[in-house]
């Protein structure tokens, strides 16, 4: 819509699915009544637990590193690939097609382990950049990487909010509310950080930031596990 009319034509068709969005999620979602009243005290207990304060820096490292990156997605693809505003269209059409299909499988994953799941859609922070780098200007390996890189991204939220949730059973509702601000707040950091990489280098960089943030995002699961073994033996 954006490269065919105008910019402000995507924000119109934002506004009009937010607006479905919403009327779906009032009139299908069941409602979910209060069966059990939580004090203040017992789950701000949470923000005391080594587990949980190690399970939101992966949260918020896992969100920034994605965001480093994506949010300048058609950027770089104009730049370092030399696409038109056109074929940035349909690369994000298919980044969104495939990223369907990825939360899907990653829900099933999850179910199965959550861990395992998240460490595994994690590792596209270092595939990614190398691949991005390796592709040079083949506009057919660019497309096979871009497809992975829907793959591995789109679940990022559903797997990074997962993960830090299931460090807390005992307060889902304040760890699921903390993992979205976290995760906004990774967000703000990533693209701050590309945003300033774009600044003082190029935006052909852009795609490495990934590799500290997720570095540190795995160190983060690391942690977790340890204290984990720790807390078993």
């Amino acid at each position: 819509m954006a490269s065919i009319f105008s910019w402000e034509y995507s924000f119109y068709v934002q506004s009009a699915i937010s607006v479905i969005a919403l009327i779906a999620i009032y009139t299908v979602l069941p409602n979910m009544p209060v069966t059990e009243k939580k004090t203040y005290g017992s789950q701000l207990k949470i923000l005391k637990q080594p587990t949980f304060i190690a399970s939101t820096a992966m949260n918020f490292f896992m969100i920034a590193v994605w965001f480093s990156t994506y949010s300048y997605f058609a950027a770089y693809l104009n730049k370092a690939k030399n696409m038109d505003n056109t074929m940035v269209s349909y690369m994000m059409f298919v980044f969104g097609i495939i990223g369907v299909l990825a939360n899907w499988m990653a829900g099933k994953m999850l179910d199965k382990n959550i861990t395992k799941t998240t460490a595994f859609f994690l590792s596209g922070t270092i595939l990614i950049p190398i691949l991005l780098h390796f592709s040079g200007g083949n506009t057919v390996a660019t497309i096979v990487v871009i497809g992975i890189w829907g793959f591995l991204y789109s679940p990022s939220f559903l797997n990074a909010s997962t993960y830090m949730i299931s460090s807390a059973p005992k307060s889902l509702e304040f760890a699921n509310s903390l993992a979205t601000s976290f995760g906004n707040l990774g967000i703000t950091l990533g693209t701050t950080a590309g945003g300033w990489l774009i600044a003082t280098k190029s935006v052909v960089y852009t795609p490495w930031l990934t590799l500290p943030f997720g570095v540190l995002a795995l160190l983060m699961m690391g942690v977790r596990s340890w204290l984990e073994r720790g807390k078993h033996n």
